[in-house]
């Protein structure tokens, strides 16, 4: 079935020339009536993992660094540092010295990144007393909570030239994207202009017990973040420049989409659960899919859809000078506004589309809701975590 998907990948290229794009939405104009609960200085968060009791989340930061936050005080505490992720390097330096050398304004260009790494993926088992952690540069970590005495954390793999994004852990399997086989994260544009007319991205496992890698999907274009399915027997993926989410069927191998052409080109997702799903898991009966899964992203706009469309347009633009056409255009086409699309997991149907074109911090990397109409979210390009509720 992998093999259909490519081939089925190649022929939609083979017509369009492209990335296959639906039209262009149009701009919201504007804003849901949204409420900030509290607004919290992080340097560029990406993933907000919430523990299962929502007592505290963890994030990653573009320093290099993961914190661990209450959620009910906003207490922040260092959970790790870029010391924990590249000893060889940090071995002789002070907390200070690479605190003042990973958190300068230069890693804000991800020069540094490749040194003091980029923490990316997180994700939550067994419970909250194990953590699994992607560095984008430096492979997947095992971190696990001990109620006495000192936490343990090793590393679980480490792959190298890749772009590594995020993860999820199954029994004895480590589920695991790859946004891009060869170039790495400080090249993210790159990533996202790539003019390859086969995507680069996969999706993948690594079984710990063998110690081997297997491809369960490839040419992705853009693989981003992972989640299961509210019965367990999907992966839904996040494929960024193609504005969908892949379905995977775990036992069989089957890929299919669970939606297309949204509105954003998609970042970290999240499944709701349903009550009636959380109910039948506490008597370890089978849940339906029958919950809601959080797509965040970044509003697709006319000129890079129309970029991501053509792959010859795509390398032409790339020709152009990159830090005074590229970069600006670039960041141009992104930050205009932010979103969050709820979506149907039975059908796929979009069932609620939140912005703000007032607030940055729906420029979303990622999000989680905390109740009915209140979320958490995080942004890989301004500075904070936003905690807010969404008046009906």
């Amino acid at each position: 079935m992998k093999l259909l998907f490519i081939f089925f990948l190649l022929f939609t290229i083979a017509l369009t020339d492209g990335i296959p794009l639906g039209p262009t939405p149009v701009m919201p104009t504007e804003s849901s009536n949204i409420t900030v609960i509290s607004a919290l200085s992080m340097p560029y968060p990406e993933e907000i993992a919430v523990d299962p009791t929502q007592t505290f989340y963890l994030t990653g930061t573009a320093n290099g660094y993961v914190y661990k936050v209450m959620l009910d005080t906003n207490e922040i505490t260092t959970l790790l540092t870029p010391k924990d992720f590249n000893p060889e390097h940090f071995e002789l330096w002070t907390d200070e010295e690479v605190a003042a050398y990973c958190t300068g304004a230069q890693n804000e260009t991800y020069i540094l990144e490749p040194i003091c790494g980029r923490v990316l993926g997180i994700k939550f088992y067994t419970n909250a007393k194990k953590v699994y952690i992607v560095n984008s540069y430096f492979g997947i970590w095992e971190y696990k909570f001990k109620n006495h005495g000192r936490s343990r954390f090793n590393n679980i793999f480490e792959q190298t030239g890749v772009f590594l994004n995020d993860v999820y852990r199954i029994r004895e399997k480590l589920y695991y994207t790859n946004s891009h086989t060869t170039v790495q994260r400080y090249s993210v544009i790159n990533v996202v202009l790539d003019p390859n007319p086969v995507g680069q991205g996969s999706f993948n496992v690594f079984d710990m017990n063998t110690q081997e890698h297997t491809t369960l999907i490839d040419g992705l274009f853009f693989a981003n973040g992972i989640t299961l399915s509210s019965d367990k027997r999907f992966f839904y993926i996040s494929e960024t420049d193609a504005a969908r989410v892949v379905k995977y069927e775990i036992a069989t191998g089957e890929t299919s989409y669970l939606v297309e052409d949204l509105p954003v080109l998609t970042d970290n997702i999240y499944l709701e659960k349903s009550e009636a799903c959380e109910i039948r898991e506490d008597s370890n009966e089978r849940c339906d899919n029958d919950g809601t899964l959080l797509v965040p992203g970044y509003y697709r706009v006319e000129g890079l859809d129309e970029v991501l469309r053509n792959f010859s347009a795509m390398a032409e633009f790339l020709t152009q000078d990159f830090y005074t056409v590229v970069v600006p255009t670039f960041s141009s086409w992104i930050e205009p506004v932010g979103t969050i699309c709820e979506v149907d997991e039975a059908t796929g149907e979009i069932l609620k589309v939140i912005f703000s074109n007032d607030f940055k911090f729906l420029l979303a990397a990622s999000a989680h809701k905390l109740s009915d109409n209140e979320y958490i979210t995080g942004s890989v390009f301004y500075p904070m975590v936003f905690r807010f509720q969404v008046n009906e």
